[in-house]
């Protein structure tokens, strides 16, 4: 593999801590002409909380879901729960407090979120689970989610198209459930294939920072290793950089789940061999449109599935690297 270039590091890196500053901005400077700042009553409160904002998928879908409500009049507040379950369970409240009705959560950690939904319920204000699934689903009106399962599915059955066999590393985040579906669909596709063993797994809990120093103590113990397997982009970037540094880059494989610009850009350039692309649009669209029936008690499924779909360098051209999809 080549080197990962400068300029992608240095943009991934400016992007991570620049866009949420940009979206305060926007806010800020457009909030005056906005639908919902110019109307004074009958205004519907939504309120979200996602596990973090230091990803920028979730800046994506909170900037979509925004725009998709306030083009509606109405009004979306949010919060970031930084990685702290018991943090996002106080946001919760604090949404009931400030008279949201309907919440939009990503949670945490997938079998720790019930206070703040129990919360919600008691408060007779509906919850769409968003992106990340619950294990107490029944406290929820609707959930949308990316098809994570099949995500790891796919980059498993591309590792098995591209070799005979693979010593793989897993980058994981055990404690939520959509990368823990992605890495199970993953190992559920290579089971049974000799060959292909699992050497070593860290948790990453999905960021950048975490994800680097993990990969590099893992790559000491395991210097077989030659595939890598990460639930998420930021998670890659600190996979890749380490790899990197220690002058693998020629020997591995390297997948993941989002299908970010950064993501996409290195597929582009061959030094990720493939990306699981989500449709952070597509969520957003449906959880406002289930948003809106929640008012009314009338979510159309408890459970909506938006398919993924592999990127690799035959097909990542489709949707560009611009932008997410």
């Amino acid at each position: 593999m080549q080197k990962i270039p400068r300029h992608v590091l240095v943009s991934a890196g400016i992007f991570v801590i620049l866009l949420p500053l940009f979206s305060v901005a926007a806010l800020l400077f457009f909030g005056k002409g906005d639908l919902s700042a110019g109307r004074t009553e009958n205004r519907i409160i939504f309120g979200a909380t996602y596990m973090t904002m230091n990803n920028p998928y979730y800046q994506v879908l909170d900037d979509q879901l925004r725009a998709d409500i306030e083009a509606r009049g109405d009004v979306l507040l949010t919060r970031d729960a930084a990685m702290d379950q018991e943090r996002q369970n106080r946001e919760i409240q604090d949404l009931l407090d400030a008279g949201v009705q309907v919440i939009f959560l990503t949670p945490v950690e997938w079998d720790t979120a019930k206070a703040g939904m129990e919360a919600a319920a008691a408060a007779g204000v509906p919850v769409v689970v968003v992106d990340a699934p619950v294990q107490d689903a029944e406290l929820a009106a609707c959930s949308v989610l990316s098809d994570n399962y099949q995500a790891g599915v796919l980059c498993g059955e591309h590792l098995l198209s591209q070799r005979d066999s693979a010593n793989i590393i897993l980058l994981e985040h055990i404690s939520a459930r959509s990368g823990a579906e992605r890495i199970r669909g993953f190992m559920d596709a290579i089971q049974g294939h000799e060959g292909f063993v699992v050497l070593a797994s860290g948790e990453s809990d999905g960021q950048i920072e975490n994800a680097m120093p993990v990969m590099e103590e893992l790559l000491r113990q395991t210097p077989e290793a030659d595939t890598v397997m990460a639930l998420n982009d930021p998670s890659v970037f600190g996979a890749l950089a380490a790899i990197q540094g220690a002058g693998l880059s020629d020997r591995f494989l390297v997948y993941s789940v989002d299908g970010s610009p950064e993501g996409k850009a290195l597929v582009q350039d061959g030094l990720l061999t493939a990306t699981c692309a989500q449709f952070p649009y597509k969520i957003a669209e449906e959880a406002v449109r289930q948003g809106y029936l929640a008012l009314e008690g009338k979510c159309e499924q408890r459970e909506i599935v938006i398919p993924v779909e592999l990127l690799t360098e035959k097909n990542v051209g489709r949707y560009g690297t611009d932008g997410w999809q």
